[in-house]
């Protein structure tokens, strides 16, 4: 999708993100993070997509003081793990596509993978600010979201995805959203899409 059409109520870019203190992230959390079997991917595929998360929570701690990062790979690369791109964000956010290699493996590969850390407690799951870049940009394979503490979520289009009814289902979640709008109500808002997700051809867990 060209980045320049943006059918997305862009009023929630500027919504306050009030957190609650950040987790710093530990050795087990890392050791912890699970083999999820993930919808339509195959066990090698799985076992990737794990270490990836362990990735993303190993540069965090280790070279961002656990604040926000993200890594963006190639899933059809012949060794994804060897090439990816990451992206360093600040305690409470992070631009997927700051990151140079990361923006060219967004926009020119078919089996994208982008895996974001949040690190507060009250950003275990997407926000709507993940959720407009997955719908935006059209994430190709799969985008999924680890905590501090290990815990996976994730997003993948299915075949009967649709652009149309995936934007259409964001405005209507956060039409009723302020700059001010208070946490509890942005995280609903997230809810409520995600909720209703698979309307759009969307899976989630």
């Amino acid at each position: 999708m060209d980045a320049s059409h943006k059918p997305i109520n862009s009023e929630s870019l500027g919504m306050a993100k009030k957190r609650d203190k950040k987790v710093y992230i530990t050795d087990i959390a890392i050791n912890k993070v699970p083999l999820v079997q993930y919808n339509g991917f195959t066990d090698n595929q799985n076992q990737l997509m794990q270490k990836l998360a362990q990735e993303v929570l190993t540069v965090s701690k280790e070279q961002n003081d656990s604040n926000e990062v993200a890594i963006t790979c190639d899933l059809g690369a012949d060794n994804p793990l060897e090439v990816y791109g990451v992206s360093f964000g600040t305690e409470h956010e992070v631009d997927v596509r700051a990151d140079t290699l990361s923006n060219h493996i967004l926009v020119s590969q078919k089996t994208v993978a982008v895996v974001v850390l949040h690190n507060h407690p009250s950003t275990q799951t997407f926000s709507i600010q993940d959720i407009r870049f997955f719908i935006e940009f059209s994430v190709k394979e799969v985008m999924v979201v680890v905590s501090n503490q290990g815990t996976i979520h994730y997003l993948r289009r299915e075949e009967n995805y649709n652009l149309k009814k995936a934007a259409a289902l964001f405005n209507e979640c956060v039409e009723n959203l302020e700059k001010d709008s208070p946490l509890t109500e942005v995280y609903l808002a997230s809810l409520s899409f995600l909720a209703k997700s698979s309307e759009a051809g969307i899976y989630y867990r």
